[in-house]
């Protein structure tokens, strides 16, 4: 899907900034746009892959010229504004820089989930088992109803399992949506599998952007926070990776 001119044209000026005040301007700029992006329903997958080339950009740019090597969602074009920046090496001013402009991040050791992301041979693939630790939880229930105090932990317990399903599928540094392509090709995911993981994947995107947008973190949701509409959201696509983590552990375990 095309994205606004825009959000293409910030893009070019973030690659080629050479001061800190004009990286923070466009990192304020660019959440400006990405707001007014959801407002108009433009696609979340989208925006999540301009604002991961942007946040590689200006890591890149004359400006900062760090020469650390990003992972994770950064690197792999997942990431959101409330997504960790994390990289390969040591870089203190970089971390500095993140905070100054309202990102936050640090550096994490190699494991092979991170070697993956960041596009590294690495002697060990990323291990299912991982992956399915991270099986979203059951639904507390009160008198049989869905508990409305209870954590709606969308990153930890929605968009974290997904990423570690597609990242074993498929370890190559691609997005979520490709890497379960890639899975399915592969046979590692079934088509019904792969379907289901896609949906909750552009679910949690759109859920936690739209709280983004409304100055709502992960952190302080409770179930009692969300719409009607939202919840119903959340629950069937917290379902859905449940299920998918269940027939994995069966047929791979």
């Amino acid at each position: 899907m095309a994205l606004h001119p825009s959000l293409l044209a910030l893009s070019e000026v973030a690659l080629h900034c050479d001061s800190r005040a004009a990286a923070r301007g466009i990192v304020a700029e660019s959440q400006q746009m990405l707001r007014n992006a959801v407002e108009h329903r433009e696609d979340e997958e989208a925006l999540a892959a301009w604002f991961s080339r942007l946040v590689c950009d200006l890591v890149r740019c004359p400006a900062v010229d760090s020469q650390v090597r990003l992972t994770g969602a950064v690197a792999t074009c997942d990431a959101l504004p409330t997504s960790p920046i994390r990289w390969l090496g040591e870089d203190p001013e970089l971390a500095q820089f993140l905070t100054e402009v309202g990102l936050y991040g640090d550096p994490v050791a190699l494991t092979p989930e991170y070697a993956a992301d960041a596009g590294l041979v690495s002697a060990h693939a990323p291990g299912l088992e991982i992956a399915l630790n991270q099986r979203p939880p059951h639904m507390q229930m009160v008198y049989g109803l869905p508990d409305r105090a209870a954590v709606v932990d969308i990153q930890g317990h929605l968009l974290s399992p997904i990423r570690a399903i597609a990242r074993w599928a498929a370890p190559a540094p691609r997005q979520v949506a490709d890497r379960l392509a890639i899975g399915r090709e592969r046979e590692l995911l079934t088509a019904a599998e792969a379907d289901a993981l896609s949906q909750a994947w552009a679910t949690g995107l759109a859920l936690e952007l739209r709280n983004w947008h409304t100055h709502v973190t992960s952190a302080d949701l409770c179930w009692d926070d969300l719409t009607a509409l939202d919840r119903t959201a959340y629950g069937a696509a917290s379902r859905m990776v449940a299920q998918v983590c269940d027939s994995l552990g069966a047929r791979h375990g």
